[in-house]
C-alpha cells in the first residue's frame, strides 16, 4: 500500500510544479484515466494501479488548484468604500494603535458582482479615534465600512511569499476599516475562556508569554519579548503544537494507563485488555480540547493528525518503519488540508518529525546514568543542525547557541511552566480570578528568573548570525548532509574539509562584473537597488507608518541580505514619507553609506555628478535648493544613471511643471529606461516629456488598487500611443534590469508568468 501512497504523493507534488490551473475538461480527462488505470490493474496483470495513484495525486493537488482560484473575488470589490455584515471568527489581535480581524463575511451588498470574498483579513487603524467603542470579539457580528484589497503582498527576492500564506489560510481579501458597529453581542465559548485568561494575567510579568504557550495567541507579544525567542531559538514554543499537545495528551494517556491497569480484577481480564485500543480513547478528547483551545490553528491541527496516526499504528500493533508512519501522517494531513505545502509550518512540522525518527534510526540509544539527558541534548544539536539551511532560507538568521537554551527552556516549560499555567487556565475558566493568578504567576516565576539571561544572550553578536554572514543555505544543505551521513568520522571530515576548501576557492572567485538594476516591489511608494560586484547604490526607501515599521525592514533590508550587497552610496529624491520612510532603519543599518537628498543627507542638486563602481550619476533637477531641501513633487531629485552605455532616467514625484523645465533647460533626458514620475499620476507624465526621453521601457513602481488612482488611463493611454512597455511592480513584482554595458535584458523573477498557478495575479 505505501509505494501507492508514494505515488499519490508524487502526482500531488507534481501538481504543485503547474505554471497554470488546469481546466476543469482536463480534470476531468484525468479522473477517467485514472478510473481506466484502475480498472485494468483489477481485470488484468498489467501494474497499472501506481500510474491511476499518480494520476489521482494530480487530480487531487490540480483540483483543489481549480477550485481555489475560482474563487478569486471580483474586480468591483476593491474599487471604494463597502459596507459588510461580517462574522468575527477568531480572537482579535490587539497591536499597539490597531486590531487586526479575521471574519467570516455573512452578508454583503447585492450590486456587487460574484463571487465575493468569503473570509477576510482586516485591520482597524487607530481604532479609538475612528469611532470604535469597543473591541470586536469572536463569535460577535458587526457592520463595518471596509476598503478591500487582493490578498497579496509583496514580491521580492528575500521577501516572505504573502500571497501564499493567504492562499494556505484561506484569506481572499485583506483591507482597512473604515468603522463600524456591533450588531449580536453574543461571544463565542473560545473568546470568553481567552478572555477570563487575560484578566487572570493582569499584572503577571511575561503575560504575553504566557498567552502565547497556553492559548497559541501571540499579538500580546512585545517586540523586545518576540526578539528575544527568536534570537534564543526559542520561537517555536509559542505556538501550540506537537511538542504542547504531545505533552498535555501524553500526561493524560499515562495517567489512563496506570488506572486502567488496576480497572481488571482477574488475571484474565487483564491478559485480555488491550491497552493500546482503550488509552488513546481517553487522550483523544484531551487532544482535540486543547486544539480547540488554540483555535484548531492550521499549525496545531497538523500536529492532532499527525500525532491521530501514530497512535493508530500503536492501537492496531502495525509494525512499519517509521518513513511508513511519516508518510502515511503526510497523505493525510494533505487529503484535510490540500495547501498546507504552500505554509512553511507544514515544512516545519513534517521536518521536525521526521528528524526525530531519523535520530532514533541513527544513533543506538544511551545506557546507563543520566541517559536520558543526553539523549535529549542529542535530539537539541541534532535538530537545530538539521534545521539551519530552512531558518537561513527562511528567517534570515541562525541561533547559534538554540540547542543549548532549548536544552534547558524546553523541560522547564514542559514539567513547569506548561502544566502549572493549565492549572492556572482552568481556575481563570471557572472564574477563580484570584486562584488563576496565583497559579499563572507561579507558572511563569521560573522563566521570568531565567528571562534577564535569556535577553543578554540574545544581544550578543555571535548569537544571531545574519543569513548573509553565513554560506548560501543550498551550501549548508550540502554540509549538514556530509556531517549527518551515516559513515565513520574520518570520511565525514573529509567531506568537511573539501567542502570549505571549495567554497572558499568559489568565493575567491571576483564578483560578477556587470550591472543590475533593481526596483522593488514596496507597494505605494519606490525602493531601486543598482548593484555592482557585491555593493548597491539605493535610491529611496520605500514608506513608513507610526508605530508599524517601515518598507526598509520588510524589504529593502533582506533583499541586501538575499543578495549579500552592502550599500556604499544613497540618493532620496524627495522627503515623502513614501520615498525617505526607511531612511533611518537603513543608516542605522548601513551607517557607511553616504545621502544624498531628503532631510538628512547633502543637497540633491543639478550638476552634481560622480562616478560609483563603473556607474555613472548626474543629478539634473532641481536647480536651487528649497529651503527644507527636496521637499515638494516637483523639488525631487531627478538622475540620470549610466550603466555602461546604458542610461537609466530616475524622476522621483515630479510634475508636469518640472518635466517643462528639464526641457527648457536642454537637460539630457534621453534614457534607455525611464523610472515613471510619481507612480503614474495624471500630474506626470506629459507626452511631450515621454517623447523627449524615447525609452525602451517605462518602469512603474506603485500600490495595488492605489487609493489615489495610480496608474491613471490618460498615462497609461500615453505611453500605449508612444508604445512604451510598462513594467509595473503591481503586476509581477521586483523588476531587475540586467546590463553588460551595451545591451540590457529585463525580467520579474517572481511574476506569476514565470512561477506557478499559487503566484497568480489578483490585484489591478
Amino acid at each position: 500500500m505505501d509505494r501507492w501512497l508514494c505515488a499519490f504523493l508524487g502526482g500531488y507534488a507534481l501538481s504543485f510544479c503547474f505554471h497554470q490551473t488546469a481546466s476543469l475538461a482536463l480534470l476531468t480527462l484525468i479522473a477517467v484515466l485514472a478510473s481506466i488505470c484502475f480498472v485494468l490493474g483489477y481485470c488484468t496483470r498489467l501494474q497499472s494501479i501506481f500510474l491511476g495513484c499518480v494520476l489521482c495525486g494530480i487530480l487531487w493537488g490540480a483540483g483543489n488548484a481549480y477550485f481555489v482560484t475560482q474563487q478569486h473575488v471580483a474586480n468591483d470589490w476593491f474599487q471604494g468604500d463597502i459596507a459588510l455584515t461580517l462574522a468575527i471568527d477568531t480572537i482579535t489581535a490587539r497591536q499597539e494603535n490597531a486590531w487586526r480581524i479575521t471574519a467570516i463575511v455573512a452578508e454583503a451588498p447585492k450590486d456587487l458582482s460574484l463571487p465575493l470574498p468569503q473570509r477576510v483579513r482586516l485591520h482597524w487603524y487607530d481604532p479609538h479615534a475612528n469611532g470604535a467603542q469597543r473591541i470586536p470579539r469572536a463569535g460577535e457580528r458587526w457592520r463595518m465600512v471596509v476598503r478591500l484589497k487582493p490578498p497579496q503582498g509583496t514580491r521580492n527576492e528575500g521577501g516572505m511569499r504573502y500571497h501564499r500564506h493567504l492562499l494556505a489560510q484561506g484569506i481572499q481579501a485583506l483591507g482597512t476599516i473604515r468603522s463600524g458597529v456591533r450588531l449580536a453581542p453574543t461571544n463565542s465559548t473560545r473568546q470568553r475562556v481567552v478572555a477570563r485568561l487575560q484578566r487572570a494575567l493582569t499584572d503577571v510579568p511575561q503575560a504575553g508569554v504566557l498567552l502565547a504557550l497556553l492559548v497559541g495567541e501571540r499579538f500580546a507579544l512585545s517586540a523586545d519579548e518576540w526578539q528575544v525567542v527568536q534570537r534564543t531559538g526559542l520561537a517555536h514554543l509559542l505556538a501550540i503544537s506537537g511538542m504542547h499537545l504531545s505533552l498535555v495528551t501524553g500526561f493524560v494517556f499515562a495517567l489512563a494507563w496506570h488506572i486502567l491497569m488496576r480497572w481488571p480484577r482477574t488475571r484474565r481480564q487483564r491478559e485480555q485488555m488491550n491497552l493500546w485500543q482503550l488509552t488513546p480513547w481517553c487522550a483523544l478528547p484531551v487532544a482535540l480540547l486543547y486544539a480547540w483551545l488554540a483555535g484548531f490553528a492550521i499549525a496545531t491541527l497538523r500536529a492532532l493528525l499527525m500525532l491521530l496516526v501514530i497512535w493508530w499504528h500503536k492501537a492496531y500493533a502495525c509494525r512499519v518503519s517509521s518513513f511508513r508512519v511519516v508518510l502515511r501522517a503526510v497523505i493525510v494531513v494533505i487529503l484535510l488540508q490540500p495547501l498546507a505545502p504552500l505554509s512553511m509550518g507544514f515544512w516545519l512540522s513534517v521536518g521536525a518529525v521526521a528528524s526525530i525518527f531519523f535520530m532514533n534510526w541513527r544513533w543506538l540509544h544511551y545506557r546507563g546514568r543520566a541517559a536520558k539527558l543526553k539523549a535529549l541534548w542529542r535530539f537539541e544539536w541534532l535538530i537545530t543542525l538539521l534545521f539551519v539551511p530552512v531558518m537561513a532560507a527562511a528567517f534570515g538568521g541562525v541561533a547559534s547557541a538554540a540547542a543549548l537554551t532549548n536544552l534547558v527552556v524546553v523541560p522547564l516549560v514542559s514539567l513547569w511552566v506548561l502544566p502549572v499555567g493549565l492549572i492556572g487556565l482552568v481556575c481563570a475558566t471557572a472564574n477563580q480570578l484570584a486562584w488563576g493568578q496565583w497559579w499563572l504567576q507561579l507558572a511563569i516565576w521560573p522563566l521570568n528568573k531565567l528571562w534577564p539571561y535569556l535577553d543578554r544572550l540574545a544581544e550578543q553578536p555571535w548569537q544571531w548570525l545574519v543569513a548573509a554572514q553565513l554560506p548560501p543555505w543550498p551550501w549548508l544543505v550540502v554540509g549538514v548532509t556530509v556531517i549527518i551521513v551515516p559513515v565513520v568520522w574520518r570520511w565525514r571530515l573529509l567531506g568537511v574539509a573539501v567542502l570549505m576548501f571549495t567554497y572558499f576557492v568559489v568565493q575567491a572567485v571576483p564578483p560578477n562584473s556587470a550591472f543590475q538594476l533593481h526596483v522593488l516591489d514596496v507597494e505605494q511608494g519606490s525602493a531601486l537597488v543598482v548593484e555592482r560586484q557585491g555593493h548597491a547604490m539605493l535610491i529611496d526607501t520605500g514608506a513608513s507608518w507610526d508605530g508599524f515599521g517601515s518598507m526598509a525592514e520588510r524589504v529593502i533590508v533582506p533583499f541586501l541580505q538575499e543578495r549579500r550587497l552592502r550599500p556604499e552610496l544613497g540618493f532620496i529624491t524627495h522627503t515623502d514619507r513614501d520615498h525617505e520612510g526607511g531612511y533611518k532603519v537603513l543608516s542605522e543599518q548601513y551607517a557607511a553609506v553616504r545621502w544624498y537628498g531628503g532631510r538628512h543627507g547633502a543637497p540633491c542638486l543639478a550638476g552634481q555628478s560622480g562616478t560609483w563602481r563603473g556607474v555613472t550619476w548626474r543629478v539634473l533637477h532641481p536647480r536651487h535648493a528649497a529651503q527644507r531641501g527636496n521637499h515638494s513633487n516637483n523639488d525631487s531629485c531627478v538622475i540620470v544613471l549610466r550603466l555602461g552605455q546604458v542610461k537609466v532616467l530616475v524622476t522621483g514625484d515630479i510634475e508636469k511643471q518640472s518635466e517643462r523645465k528639464l526641457l527648457a533647460e536642454l537637460a539630457p533626458v534621453q534614457a534607455d529606461l525611464l523610472v515613471i514620475p510619481h507612480h503614474g499620476s495624471k500630474s506626470s507624465s506629459e507626452s511631450y516629456f515621454v517623447r523627449h526621453v524615447k525609452p525602451a521601457a517605462a518602469l512603474l513602481s506603485r500600490g495595488r488598487n492605489s487609493a489615489y488612482g495610480h496608474p491613471h488611463r490618460e498615462v497609461m493611454a500615453t505611453y500605449q500611443a508612444l508604445r512604451v512597455p510598462i513594467i509595473d511592480t503591481a503586476r509581477g513584482g521586483q523588476i531587475t534590469v540586467h546590463s553588460d554595458g551595451v545591451h540590457w535584458s529585463l525580467e520579474q523573477p517572481l511574476s506569476a508568468a514565470l512561477g506557478y498557478w499559487f503566484d497568480v495575479e489578483t490585484s489591478q
